[in-house]
């Protein structure tokens, strides 16, 4: 190999070198983390969460912190940008017009209640943002989505992981909680199927809530929470042009967006073939759980309990505040 070629390969290879410590420990970390998820049937993302802070002094490292950098910020945007895969506007046509008319009115009421919570309780508006998001959406790929167009340095890691963990225990409580509570308050299958699907944060968790119920309640639930799924493009696209608008100096467009609205609209027209959209999720997936990993090693559980009681008690007050508000929506509804 001649000088030349040597002087144009050094770059790139010496980044790589760089990267290769932190990123390899957290691909690891992800892969463990699916392994116990498939053993012991707990929430894959929650696990690899608890690996990364096990891990946090190694994360620190001065090896590891550019490859950990690397797999918090891009591998997430791969990531989110992959998501587009998951959602169509098939699943907008599939549903009626209540779960329609429901979900438009609860989205933007839990977004603004979070916000305007969220300043009385004193946290951060970007915190509250992505708590109310996350809360409205789907839980923590919402809110991972909203956090890869927020500005770097903008939001703390440990901020992010506080909405992650309280909204995974909040969803798996509700999954459990909702259940009987609807049937103790005499609603039937459709109607606990929409409120199901229309609360719950993960879609795994309402679907699974709603099948609970009955067959017929589970595939409402999954269709409601499909169509709230379904607002993660447009809103994510519109948070991102708003809180960069105002950034001073060169204004930077999120680039891996124009990948998710690329894969959105194939995936709507129904021109993504079956095996490539299933290949797509499950590289979104991958990236998801190596960014788990290495947001954990970047924060640590002191960190998180410094946050005190504020950030949980808002996504407690907004997740009791969307089912009281879809229970007002279905009371107005029924004739």
């Amino acid at each position: 190999m001649n000088t030349r070629a040597q002087q144009l390969l050094a770059p790139p290879f010496a980044t790589l070198c760089r990267l290769y410590p932190g990123t390899a420990l957290c691909a690891v970390l992800a892969l463990a983390g699916s392994f116990l998820a498939e053993h012991y049937g707990a929430p894959a993302l929650m696990l690899v969460l608890l690996l990364g802070f096990g891990f946090a002094n190694q994360g620190a490292d001065v090896r590891m912190e550019p490859g950990v950098a690397f797999c918090s910020r891009h591998i997430l945007r791969i990531g989110v940008a992959l998501l587009g895969a998951r959602i169509g506007v098939e699943q907008l046509l599939v549903v009626g017009s209540l779960p329609l008319l429901m979900v438009l009115t609860c989205v933007p009421v839990v977004i603004g209640a979070a916000l305007l919570l969220g300043r009385w309780l004193g946290l951060p508006m970007l915190h509250s943002l992505v708590a109310g998001v996350a809360v409205a959406i789907c839980g923590v790929s919402a809110a991972i989505a909203v956090a890869a167009v927020i500005p770097s340095g903008r939001l703390e890691d440990r901020r992010l992981l506080g909405v992650v963990v309280g909204v995974t225990a909040l969803g798996t409580l509700s999954m459990l909680v909702y259940p009987p509570l609807l049937a103790t308050l005499g609603y039937g299958d459709v109607e606990s199927g929409l409120l199901l699907g229309a609360s719950i944060h993960d879609v795994a968790q309402a679907a699974g809530a709603g099948y609970l119920v009955s067959e017929s309640a589970g595939d409402v639930a999954t269709l409601t929470k499909l169509l709230r799924v379904a607002l993660l493009a447009p809103l994510v696209v519109l948070l991102g042009w708003l809180l960069r608008r105002g950034d001073s100096g060169r204004t930077e467009f999120p680039l891996f967006l124009l990948g998710f609205l690329a894969l959105f609209g194939l995936n709507s027209f129904g021109w993504l073939p079956v095996g490539l959209r299933d290949g797509l999720i499950a590289a979104s997936n991958a990236c998801l759980l190596v960014t788990m990993a290495a947001l954990g090693m970047r924060t640590t559980l002191g960190d998180l309990l410094a946050q005190g009681w504020r950030p949980m008690a808002l996504l407690a007050v907004l997740s009791i505040g969307l089912l009281l508000t879809a229970m007002a929506m279905l009371a107005m509804a029924s004739p």
